[in-house]
């Protein structure tokens, strides 16, 4: 980095610092405790599965190991993954249906166990998997489950509260309550989950009047107030939740995050909003303080400042989370910043009510002001500034806002989240420190590479490992989270990637699933490996070496990883080909070997501390082809024939061809492909029939043989156009004779092809020595030039159709221009009059009259008469409708006359 970058990075986070400084809200050093989860919404495919081929299982994989990698980049330490978006299941379920957003289908099994992959994916990187539920919703709009698997309308219509748009289960049914207790039941016994959380969705946003009178009556014995009774329905189903959590995993954590402002009367003072309390029908402050949650998590989707101002809302909760003796984590709402964080303005907005779940409006949600990355900082402050009260993070809604919010990643890492953190400890229901694990040693797995290990003190117990380059450390060093080197889930300590090696002592404590810490420390002294591998496989000097051989070597003692180098060049100047594995072998179709090209390679053995010495250098040919060099068409080419013959450079070890070739595109695309053909050992091949004029092809031609595949060779041309055949020229008759008073005008007829024309005046026949510019006519229609006066001398008149192909062939006609006469000796042309009729007339001058006739646009020659006229003689006044040409010639000079017969 340029000191200028540094100064400017320097300067950028100074002034972040001084505007939240100024702002009042200090952002505090990082804790070494502290929840960071962002939710995963499934429902809708908003956020996992997601992508055109979100119903696939290699998509669903391939993109949720995308998203964890995310967010273990951003120093995050849990997931809320929705896993019952609509009275649905994304794992294996006996109680409820295949999601929808699985395979597009409700009750269709994806193939594999999704919440199971989620959990392994997330603890390989350290992460918790939270399921997060949506216990109450089963149809988005009335109907939309009719007939369908889980159909709980159909089969349970007492469990069914029907509003005008929507179902949710009634909370009033006892049997309801139960069902929800036992799905999470199901979850906590089946599944290594970490925690379990419930959203905003209880009685309906919308209101309820009376549309659970029938239930009131019946199960509403003893309360007179429908809203305490609603009330208690929903405390009922969390505490027996809890319950069964405490009961079966007393580890997992039970959180809920109800709309951000609770109501009641009891709202911070100059707060004011919906009323949680009596429209959604719950009482957060009553899970708090009857000990039935771990943690409250209210929507907090407001900036600082305002009539729902988070700097008010969240001491609030914080307030009545610590009396309680449980945790309050903020809900952040990124969902509310612009594209551009940057340019959101000041304004008040209230909560939407997350309208976006709703498929019926996919596009509900509105971008909210006034949000910042600056807010995110104020309000991650806000939460640290509350610790003392029991405020142990924030989590975001939602995922695909990181992707969506130009630099609020980068932003995070950078400015809130620099260094991991640990999960804030359960003290109430588990406050028993555990023990530092013993014996630390190197074990090798099956596939010959070595790990650390270590005895576990107890079953399920995570580590954290710290790192330092002094094997002597004060107590206080575990104590900052930037020491932390990595978060385990297991007792297995591996190093994919080659580590700096200046931090070669690893500090170990023991840290359990309540999120307790031991007190004391376990250490080890990690020294790079010193033997070296020996090369195994290709055998040296080998050839003919296939593309999908592997390279092999010997273990070496201590090492977590292994650096293979190949390249073409023996003093490895340049590297070609490289790659970190676990075990001691790795395929050739890792890397893009070229065909028939000699390679060296090496290996190197690695641990945490960094690289050992060199292996041996190994040398091997490939056997089969390499790329096919193309000989015609040239790249990019133009004008290539409608037929054109492809051909390339004869391989010696090719033993068959394959020859795709795609129209059109800016690259290949398979759909396009318009010839596809496997031949032999040749070097050409002749397209057939013929292809689209001026147009783009792409082409690819790869060799192979019995050991492998040479690369694609990858092309394009553009085939010609034809081109516009010579126009027929109407006037001037070649070898006309005009004075040079006379106004030369010329005259073709259209050419079929030609989108325009050229027109070139010439004093030779080869269009060399031009006279003046050259004419160019964009209209295949537009066929007259008039070159006005021209001075005595002999000329070529030459015009030629064009098109994007280029010029055609030319026409050409010649003209000899005379000084004018005396006076005495001048010729007195006939003279042609065209009326409005249609009639042609020619009058005559007493003379012998050469040529008189009348010509369509393609030369045909119409009428003709002869002779000696000494009296006005009507031409013609019966032709077909089109445009002609009327000559009249007298002593080699002539008079011309276009008209329009309608």
């Amino acid at each position: 980095m340029t000191l200028q970058k540094m100064m400017g990075a320097a300067y950028c986070k100074m002034l972040v610092l001084v505007v939240i400084l100024a702002l009042g809200y200090q952002l505090r050093a990082q804790p070494l405790t502290e929840l960071r989860a962002v939710w995963v919404a499934s429902v809708s495919n908003l956020d996992w599965p997601s992508g055109n081929g979100r119903f696939t299982k290699e998509q669903q994989q391939r993109t949720l190991r995308e998203l964890l990698d995310s967010a273990a980049a951003l120093n995050l330490n849990a997931i809320f993954l929705q896993i019952r978006p609509s009275a649905d299941a994304f794992y294996p379920s006996e109680l409820a249906p295949w999601s929808e957003y699985l395979t597009g289908q409700r009750g269709k099994d994806p193939g594999y166990d999704p919440l199971q992959f989620a959990i392994d994916e997330a603890h390989q990187r350290g992460l918790e998997l939270h399921g997060w539920l949506n216990p109450y919703r089963f149809e988005s709009y009335v109907g939309k489950n009719s007939g369908k698997p889980g159909d709980y309308n159909a089969d349970h219509p007492d469990w069914m509260l029907t509003y005008s748009d929507h179902r949710i289960f009634d909370p009033g049914v006892p049997a309801v309550m139960q069902h929800l207790k036992e799905i999470v039941g199901e979850i906590v016994n089946n599944y290594d989950i970490d925690g379990i959380h419930f959203d905003d969705y209880f009685y309906s946003y919308s209101g309820t009047s009376s549309q659970d009178q029938n239930t009131f009556d019946t199960y509403g014995t003893g309360y007179t107030d429908k809203g305490d009774w609603r009330r208690d329905n929903i405390n009922k189903m969390v505490a027996m939740v809890y319950d069964t959590i405490v009961a079966v995993k007393p580890h997992v954590r039970f959180g809920i995050s109800p709309f951000g402002i609770y109501g009641n009367g009891q709202n911070p003072d100059g707060v004011v909003g919906l009323d949680a309390y009596n429209t959604i029908y719950i009482d957060p402050l009553h899970w708090l303080n009857s000990g039935t949650i771990d943690y409250v998590n209210p929507q907090l989707y407001w900036p600082t400042g305002g009539s729902q101002d988070f700097g008010k809302l969240l001491p609030w909760w914080a307030g009545h989370a610590h009396d309680a003796g449980r945790h309050v984590v903020a809900g952040h709402g990124i969902y509310r910043l612009n594209a551009d964080a940057a340019t959101s303005r000041q304004a008040n907005s209230l909560h939407e009510h997350k309208a976006y779940f709703d498929q019926q409006s996919a596009n509900a949600r509105v971008m909210a002001d006034p949000w910042t990355l600056e807010q995110i900082t104020r309000q991650v402050g806000i939460t640290r500034n509350y610790a003392h009260q029991n405020s142990v993070g924030g989590v975001f809604f939602r995922y695909q806002d990181f992707n969506r919010v130009n630099g609020l990643r980068d932003y995070l890492r950078d400015n809130v989240y620099q260094a991991p953190a640990l999960m804030p400890p359960m003290t109430w229901r588990q406050d028993v420190l555990p023990e530092a694990p013993q014996n630390v040693r190197w074990e090798q797995d099956t596939e010959g590479a070595y790990y650390l290990t270590w005895d576990e003190s107890e079953a399920g117990l995570r580590y954290v490992i710290y790192a330092s380059a002094s094997a002597d450390v004060p107590d206080t060093y575990f104590d900052d989270p930037a020491n932390i080197h990595k978060v385990l889930f297991s007792n297995k300590f591996t190093a994919e990637e080659t580590e700096e090696g200046s931090m070669p002592y690893l500090f170990i404590k023991a840290y359990d699933r309540f999120g307790n810490l031991s007190s004391t420390t376990t250490s080890f002294s990690v020294e790079a490996p010193t033997a070296v591998g020996a090369l195994a496989l290709p055998q040296d000097g080998a050839e003919n070496q296939s593309s999908f051989f592997d390279f092999r070597w010997s273990s070496v003692a201590n090492a977590q990883y292994y650096e293979i180098e190949v390249s073409t060049d023996q003093t490895f100047a340049t590297i070609d080909f490289s790659a970190t594995v676990k075990d001691t072998t790795i395929n050739a179709t890792s890397f893009a070997l070229v065909g028939e090209q000699t390679y060296y390679w090496r290996v190197f053995a690695g641990n945490y501390a960094g690289l050992g010495s060199s292996s041996a250098v190994h040398t091997f040919t490939t056997g089969f082809p390499g790329t096919a060099v193309l000989t015609h068409p040239d790249d990019g080419e133009e004008l290539v024939a409608l037929k054109p013959l492809i051909s390339w450079e004869a391989s010696t070890v090719a033993t068959g061809t394959r020859l795709k070739i795609a129209r059109g595109g800016a690259e290949f695309q398979e759909f396009n492909v318009v010839i596809d053909e496997t031949l032999g050992a040749v070097s050409s091949y002749q397209v057939a029939s013929e292809l689209q004029e001026w147009t783009t092809y792409h082409l690819k031609i790869q060799l192979y043989n019995d050991l492998g595949e040479g690369e694609w060779l990858t092309t394009r041309f553009k085939t010609l156009m034809r081109l516009p055949d010579a126009p027929l020229i109407y006037l001037p008759a070649t070898g006309t004779s005009l004075l040079e008073e006379d106004e030369v005008s010329f005259v073709w007829g259209e050419t079929d092809l030609a989108t325009g024309y050229e027109v070139v005046l010439s004093t030779d026949v080869a269009r060399q020595d031009v006279v003046g510019d050259i004419r160019q006519k964009f209209s295949k229609a537009d066929t007259t030039e008039n070159f006005g006066m021209l001075a005595p001398g002999e000329y070529y008149l030459n015009v030629a159709g064009k098109n994007v192909g280029g010029v055609g062939e030319w026409a050409q006609v010649s003209l000899l221009v005379e000084a004018v006469l005396s006076a005495e000796n001048q010729t007195i042309l006939p003279e042609i009059r065209y009326d409005s009729k249609g009639v042609v007339w020619f009058f005559p001058v007493g003379e012998t009259v050469e040529q008189l006739a009348i010509y369509d646009l393609m030369g045909k020659k119409m009428k003709e008469l002869t002779g000696k006229f000494d009296e006005p003689v009507l031409l013609s006044n019966n032709l077909p409708a089109g445009i002609y040409v009327a000559v009249a010639s007298l002593k080699g000079q002539a008079t011309r006359l276009k008209f329009i017969k309608h």
